[in-house]
């Protein structure tokens, strides 16, 4: 019964929520319809998913173990190791879009004209993406746009497309091979510091195991790792040996867009960037879209590096206050030494970068979120 008379009055609040729009802008309830229904939808299944989300995934190491899916039972077993020989690199230059098997990686990038031994970017996609999706479009075109890099791209779509609780513990496998790739890179002359790896969800963990697979092997650690959205289920709450941790590069950056749903919230960086308080993107109704957004945003900063000025907050409450000191920018212009959460907002669509009003906080939520608090 209690059941029945909340969500009865979720529906009259939702009601009277579009009723105050019609009659405070009547010119414009069409054309903000959708949106305000968007928020109102969002702000009411926003905790529920994220509580389930939480109790689903919570016991996913115990559970690996019941059905042998941990990494210490899979690296034991040849019949569900994961065949790392179909991982690929894909290589792109202005003139080149080739791709190579991850063997061969090491001894024949050095050899391309276009190889040189600075501005070295990899991109690693999350669960059921690849390469030749929009979001490396995006940070390959944009990484181009700025100079001589070396841009590539680890496909690992061969082994987390499906099957999700044993993709977070192949993610392991595939960032221990990349690390012992980029290790023998460096063998070859590539300066440690110059490793820039952008990982995206699923990504970023593999980020997190190549450089600590590096570190171990070399001695040094990679430049720089961009973390965009962490996955979250199945890595919340973990020991730092078990994802990404602000300790596998000499600097970790982190943008957190779905926190609580397909994303971490806790912060795993030295630095921890929480746009519109990191959990649900402004216009984006379904959290695949608030996931995405990460990558979406850092691709932005790549032709605009001031575009997302962020302020050093202890909460997105003392956000909304005011109550923050420090500023730095998220996306690749965040500088090494940056430490702590920090806030900010964004547009709702392209261009997502406010600028220094993105700093100071403006309550664009829905009626219902307000009401709840």
């Amino acid at each position: 019964m209690s059941f029945i008379k909340h969500n009865t009055m979720t529906v009259l609040l939702v009601c009277l929520s579009m009723i105050l729009v019609i009659e405070a802008n009547p010119a414009n309830f069409l054309k903000d319809i959708t949106n305000g229904i968007a928020k109102e939808a969002i702000a009411v299944k926003k905790p529920v998913l994220e509580t389930v989300v939480e109790l689903t995934f919570s016991q996913c190491e115990a559970i690996k173990k019941l059905f042998g899916l941990d990494y210490n039972r899979i690296s034991k077993s040849t019949d569900i190791e994961p065949d790392l020989n179909q991982l690929t690199l894909k290589y792109v230059t202005p003139l080149l879009n080739i791709s190579l098997n991850i063997n061969t990686a090491a001894r024949l990038l050095p050899k391309s004209p276009e190889f040189n031994n600075e501005n070295f970017v990899i991109y690693i996609h999350g669960f059921t993406d690849n390469p030749n999706k929009k979001s490396f479009g995006t940070i390959s075109n944009g990484f181009l746009h700025r100079g001589m890099y070396n841009i590539l791209a680890l496909d690992g779509s061969t082994l987390i497309h499906w099957f999700y609780l044993r993709s977070t513990t192949y993610v392991r496998f595939m960032g221990e091979k990349l690390g012992s790739i980029l290790a023998d890179l460096v063998k070859e002359g590539l300066p440690a510091s110059s490793i820039h790896i952008v990982g995206h969800s699923l990504g970023a963990h593999i980020s997190g195991f190549t450089g600590k697979q590096f570190l171990k092997l070399t001695g040094r650690r990679v430049g720089r790792i961009s973390a965009l959205d962490p996955a979250g289920p199945c890595f919340s709450n973990l020991e730092p040996d078990l994802k990404l941790h602000a300790d596998d590069a000499d600097y970790v950056d982190v943008i957190h867009t779905n926190g609580g749903v397909a994303g971490l919230k806790e912060p795993v960086g030295q630095v921890d960037y929480y746009p519109n308080e990191g959990k649900q993107q402004p216009n984006c109704l379904i959290d695949t879209c608030s996931h995405s957004r990460a990558w979406e945003v850092f691709g932005e900063s790549l032709y605009n590096e001031t575009a997302f000025p962020a302020v050093r907050c202890d909460s997105w409450e003392q956000f909304k206050k005011g109550n923050c000191s420090g500023m730095s920018y998220m996306g690749i212009a965040s500088q090494p030494g940056t430490t702590g959460n920090h806030y900010l907002q964004t547009a709702a669509s392209p261009p997502y970068g406010l600028g220094i009003a993105g700093t100071q906080y403006k309550n664009n939520v829905g009626f219902i979120e307000n009401l709840l608090g």
